[in-house]
């Protein structure tokens, strides 16, 4: 029975790996806002339970860069996606219930067991999860009042807002990887 389990261990731990390795280092963010496109590099940094978020745009042959904090109650129990405009040298920890670009892994596992999931109190409904990216699926949703569409990353580590669309503050965006 132990070894079993040690294999089982084992095994699941190798495919965790594996899934672990196929988020790139560095992701692209191509935001449409108002008519112009803005690119920004963004990496995750897990970071005790917490996770940071460093941002970095070229403007005006300048280096702008900064980053966001989110609390370890903000990765786990986040209910709210902050869209604070990103500012030069500004490095913010999140308020305990918000996160960044990303969803809290338990509105993610409310998603994947019912369908469903509250964000930002919008209800939000599994529509598919035909789309991928980095080899992982991607679970399509749309706010049942406002018609906002995000895919989400299928990745319980990371689950990245991959693209978002229609969106009432009109921030768009689609992540890419940097090749």
């Amino acid at each position: 029975m132990k070894r079993i389990l040690f294999t089982l261990l084992t095994c699941a731990l190798t495919v965790w790996g594996a899934a672990a390795q196929t988020v790139p280092d560095t992701l692209l963010f191509v935001f449409k806002l108002h008519g112009q496109t803005r690119r920004f590099e963004m990496s995750f940094e897990q970071r005790q339970d917490s996770i940071r978020l460093t941002w970095g745009i070229e403007r005006k042959l300048k280096w702008l860069s900064g980053s966001y904090t989110m609390t370890p109650e903000g990765v786990e129990n986040g209910s709210s996606l902050s869209f604070l405009q990103p500012e030069d040298k500004r490095h913010i920890v999140m308020p305990a219930g918000e996160t960044v670009y990303l969803i809290g892994r338990k509105a993610y596992r409310t998603l994947k067991a019912t369908r469903r999931m509250a964000y930002n109190r919008t209800v939000y409904r599994l529509l598919d999860a035909d789309g991928r990216a980095l080899g992982l699926p991607l679970l399509h949703v749309r706010d049942e009042a406002e018609g906002e569409e995000m895919w989400i990353l299928d990745y319980p580590a990371l689950p990245l807002v991959w693209r978002m669309k229609d969106n009432p503050l009109e921030i768009d965006w689609t992540v890419q990887t940097m090749e």
